[in-house]
């Protein structure tokens, strides 16, 4: 088997140099290949690079076959290869991950809001719940004050009762009789019935309180009572 003069590294049989330290092979070793190996010789140790791989010796430094063996080892992916250039990604990964979430996050707050307004709408749509709504209290009308004249144009029967040309004292008379019995506390407006002397039938006045009280019959008839205090 042959060795190398330079370093000791042994060879195989066809090595043109030492693929240690590059020293050519000058000639063949006498010692033959099929001579069973002694106790002293040193086991072979292979670095596994294939066909041409180099065979060192058992009592060589690990220094002076390190740095061939790391080379072996090191995975080749051209000379702009950086070990560390993946973790040049990972804060601009980090950062999109983080806007990431942040936007999912403000999204399901909102549909969160929007799901609590819904409800609500329909629980007050259920419920009927509805705002009260103001209403003006009524209001009366203030009559005119009461007074002793007669109204113009009017006919006197009575100090207590006059009626216009178109009807006569006998009907006024029968008004003023069904005015007095309903009281003092009479509405703004209300109605009388009476029987007409001349027809015998019934005569239906509507009354409206002025300064004095004026009663509107059939034709625009008109009688005015006066109003007691």
């Amino acid at each position: 088997m042959l060795v190398c003069e330079a370093c000791g590294l042994r060879l195989f049989e066809h090595a043109l140099h030492c693929p240690h330290c590059g020293h050519a092979v000058p000639g063949v070793d006498d010692e033959s290949d099929d001579q069973p190996a002694s106790a002293d010789t040193p086991p072979v140790r292979f670095s596994g690079r294939g066909s041409g791989a180099d065979v060192a010796p058992a009592d060589v430094a690990p220094e002076d076959v390190a740095p061939a063996e790391a080379a072996a080892d090191e995975p080749d992916d051209g000379p702009d290869w950086d070990p560390d250039e993946t973790s040049r990604f990972l804060p601009a990964y980090g950062l999109r991950r983080s806007t990431r979430n942040a936007v999912a996050l403000a999204g399901l707050a909102v549909a969160l809001v929007a799901a609590v307004a819904s409800l609500a709408w329909l629980v007050g749509q259920t419920m009927g719940i509805r705002a009260p709504i103001a209403t003006a209290a009524p209001t009366r009308s203030t009559p005119a004050a009461p007074s002793s004249t007669p109204p113009r144009n009017a006919t006197v029967c009575t100090h207590e009762v006059a009626r216009s040309t178109n009807t006569t004292c006998a009907v006024a008379t029968r008004v003023l009789a069904a005015v007095r019995t309903l009281g003092t506390d009479l509405p703004d407006t209300f109605r009388v019935t009476i029987v007409d002397p001349q027809t015998r039938k019934n005569a239906t006045y509507i009354c409206a309180i002025k300064s004095w009280i004026e009663c509107t019959g059939d034709r625009d008839a008109r009688i005015f009572v006066r109003r007691q205090v």
